[in-house]
């Protein structure tokens, strides 16, 4: 009976570590401690939205291939990204839902051609990771506001003198992509 209940803190304590392994990730089934952890992008989804007609930023696709670029750069930069000598990459899918929010379009006693600039966007996203054709853990995040390079005061000023421009929407992108990277487990 002893040996039993051991045998059941054993297999719990290796559980509660494989677990920790890859927080803020909630993990997915029985899954192996991968060591080093290095990371492929393999699949990242955008959905892009607007109340506005923007025809000065990027579109749907434009958007996509920065975020594709700004993960892989920042997996570089952090030295997680895995190339053709690592032995078991972990390969991560991101499905990113971004809304494009302008100056005053909540406001229904304005007409959409007073709108102001560009504001902000707002992000969320869920991401899974994967090795050996097998998820091992998921995270989902909602709506986190954008505010670009300058924080938070730089988004208040953008935002009361009404002077959003397509780089600041940029920025944003910048600005969330390394906090997807910052939560992947290290």
């Amino acid at each position: 009976m002893v040996f039993l209940t051991g045998t059941v803190l054993i297999s719990t304590a290796a559980l509660a570590k494989t677990d920790k392994f890859y927080k803020p990730y909630r993990v997915v089934g029985n899954v192996e401690h991968i060591e080093p952890k290095l990371y492929i992008i393999r699949n990242v989804t955008v959905s892009l939205s607007s109340k506005i007609e923007a025809p000065d930023f990027l579109n749907q696709e434009q958007v996509k291939e920065r975020y594709v670029q700004k993960l892989n750069d920042a997996l570089s930069a952090q030295n997680m990204l895995a190339n053709e000598h690592t032995e078991k990459p972990i390969l991560v899918d991101f499905d990113i839902t971004q809304k494009r929010v302008f100056a005053g379009e909540g406001l229904k006693f304005i007409s959409s051609k007073v709108v102001g600039k560009y504001a902000h966007s707002e992000f969320e996203y869920s991401s899974t990771l994967s090795s050996n054709n097998t998820d091992i853990a998921k995270l989902s995040i909602d709506k986190v506001m954008g505010i670009g390079k300058n924080g938070s005061f730089g988004k208040i000023y953008r935002d009361l003198s009404w002077s959003g421009k397509p780089e600041n929407e940029i920025e944003d992108i910048d600005a969330f992509t390394n906090l997807m990277i910052e939560n992947l487990p290290k």
